[in-house]
């Protein structure tokens, strides 16, 4: 047994989030099923969000609007952020989508009220117990077994016991969620699901039941589309000629009538719930005004779940001719179409029929359904209540343990998740060492013990004893996908320290091995410039963005570097686009007045 570190003791143990009553679901029948099953129509839906929000005193939205071209006529809404929404999510704008521009705007509203709910409860320190595992086991509370600690990061090699050693002394919050399976109120770790699921997970709705569907078929539809992709699993075409939903038939149609080509596949794989795949191209735009845009869709009911992938495609695509560049998610986003062979020739074709059905007019029977179809998996759904106290609208945030997520590192070792929460649940870099050390003697062999302390190190400047550290754990054989990791804060300490060629040689070795990193790529373009190398720079920060689009730096990054480049149209352009995402970053803002001074113009930027 490692040896004990400080008690924390609860200041005021009665604070604590009392024990609630299990989220239980009824009967809650359809009235809307046009393009989506919901308890009531996408108007009504929008009405009902705004009279909520005219209830509150809180700055959530301000207003929604309509942001496709046309060109497909499938319409695509956003909703932009109030003050208090934007404070609280940290984006301007939440997407929607639909058929049509009505259940467009309700998906847009919808998503706004899930996000606002989520992000305040977990902002909010008195949803939760801040304690140890060690504590909370004493009291004698209903905790989470480990087991399902273990089943979430597919563990099948560390023992209970083993991982009850690693946690004990780890100060993280928990939070009350219900057992949907066992209808059971337990304690789940919130820190640990949320290292490794983050914001996959929550969802809202008219009602719980929609909710809690809803909630089921994201985290179902994550699930598979991250086996697909990690094992290559050739997921049946689905014969379009099979496909007679009307709705659903009409938008493939707005598709093919542009020369779009949709490849659209079974991707329900053992599950027992429909799951549509979905890769659109179009070959008149791509590369040049367009990408490939790949997605899935998951509900109760195959057609359904055939709109939500077609009506995602259309969210992320910007009608195929806008140069929109989307952030993947759920699967990763192709360049070239022999990216993905093994998606648009798998060698067999199914009919849309030949998908489970679990569909029903009583969304309760569907829950239920879901439930039965998950458990033959061994996997149970978990569900806190995030309701935000003011809006008032049912909101969840649904976990189950076991299920994949392509974002999430694919190593099956809760050690590392146990590491993981050291690093990001204690604030000082000391303590976390004293702690990773103690894990040390439990797991002398860790190569991410090595890396996190050499992490903690880098955290307090101390360079060289960091490079120790990273160097130990390349010797200890770490999985594949990790050594992109250790190369990329490798590369970081050495640049830390001045040595820029070396920085470069190591970072390579990260972007050898993973080329869609832009962590490495924005390293990469610093050395550059560091080393006067101003288009290479260029083009390390140009595929920072590809890959990452929301990165105000690494705009105004290329900015700087096109300037010492002389190519100044594009510097100034690119600092307005960083000035725009950020409006703190006050070396765009300098370099762009510099160039409007040299131009004879008063400088004139709408940070928005």
């Amino acid at each position: 047994m490692i040896s004990r570190g400080p008690i924390i003791v609860m200041s005021n143990p009665t604070l604590r989030p009392p024990m609630p009553d299990p989220l239980t679901f009824g009967d809650c029948c359809k009235t809307y099923t046009y393009d989506q099953d919901k308890v009531c129509s996408p108007e009504e839906t929008v009405a009902r969000f705004k009279r909520k929000l005219a209830e509150v005193k809180l700055d959530i939205l301000n207003g929604v609007r309509r942001i496709d071209t046309g060109r497909l006529d499938i319409p695509v809404y956003f909703s932009v952020c109030g003050k208090d929404a934007y404070q609280t999510i940290g984006n301007k704008k939440q997407m929607g989508k639909g058929s049509t521009p009505a259940q467009s705007q309700a998906s847009a509203c919808m998503e706004l009220g899930e996000r606002f709910s989520f992000f305040s409860f977990k902002k909010n320190p008195a949803n939760f117990i801040r304690a140890t595992y060690a504590e909370l086991k004493a009291e004698g509370l209903p905790l989470l077994p480990l087991e399902r600690l273990l089943q979430s990061v597919h563990d099948q090699n560390t023992a209970p016991e083993t991982l009850a050693e690693l946690i004990a002394d780890i100060p993280i919050q928990w939070a009350w969620a219900t057992n949907l399976n066992r209808g059971e109120v337990v304690l789940v770790p919130f820190s640990w699901f949320y290292a490794i699921n983050e914001f996959n997970g929550p969802s809202a709705g008219n009602t719980y039941e929609e909710a809690i569907l809803q909630g089921i078929s994201e985290i179902v539809e994550r699930h598979v589309c991250a086996l697909v992709t990690h094992d290559r699993i050739k997921a049946p075409l689905i014969d379009p000629e099979s496909i007679n939903d009307p709705v659903a038939r009409e938008l493939l149609a707005k598709f093919t009538r542009q020369g779009i080509r949709v490849y659209l596949n079974d991707f329900s794989l053992d599950t027992g719930i429909p799951t549509v795949g979905a890769l659109a191209i179009d070959p008149a735009t791509f590369p040049e005004t367009s990408e490939i845009v790949y997605t899935a869709g998951t509900t109760p009911e195959p057609n359904k779940a055939l709109i939500r992938a077609l009506t995602e495609v259309a969210q992320l695509a910007g009608d195929f001719h806008t140069k929109a560049n989307y952030v993947a998610s759920g699967l990763p986003k192709p360049l070239a179409l022999d990216e993905v062979d093994y998606i648009i020739n798998p060698g067999r074709t199914v009919s849309l029929g030949d998908l489970p059905d679990l569909s029903d007019h009583n969304m309760k029977v569907e829950i239920e359904r879901c439930l039965a179809a998950l458990a033959k998996l061994d996997l149970e759904v978990l569900l806190l209540d995030v309701r935000h106290p003011d809006l008032q609208i049912p909101a969840i945030y649904t976990i189950v343990p076991g299920a994949h997520f392509r974002e999430r590192s694919m190593s099956k070792n809760a050690g590392l998740f146990a590491a993981k929460l050291v690093h990001e649940e204690i604030a000082a870099p000391s303590v976390q060492i004293e702690q990773l050390n103690k894990m040390k003697a439990v797991l002398p062999q860790a190569y991410f013990i090595e890396f996190y302390l050499g992490k903690n190190m880098m955290a307090l400047g101390r360079q060289q004893e960091a490079m120790v550290h990273f160097n130990r754990a390349l010797a200890l054989n770490p999985e594949a996908e990790d050594l992109p990791y250790i190369y990329s804060f490798m590369g970081d300490c050495l640049k830390n320290m001045g040595r820029y060629q070396e920085a470069i040689k190591v970072l390579h070795q990260g972007i050898e091995l993973d080329e869609e990193r832009p962590d490495i790529h924005n390293l990469l373009g610093f050395c550059h410039y560091k080393m006067a190398a101003y288009e290479n720079a260029v083009a390390h920060f140009t595929r920072s963005i590809e890959l990452n689009p929301a990165s105000a730096i690494d705009f105004a990054n290329l900015g700087v570097n096109l300037r010492r480049l002389n190519r100044n149209d594009e510097a100034a352009h690119n600092f307005k686009i960083a000035l725009t995402m950020d409006p703190s970053l006050e070396f765009a803002r300098a370099n762009l007045d510099e160039l409007f001074a040299e131009q004879g113009q008063a400088a004139r930027v709408n940070a928005g």
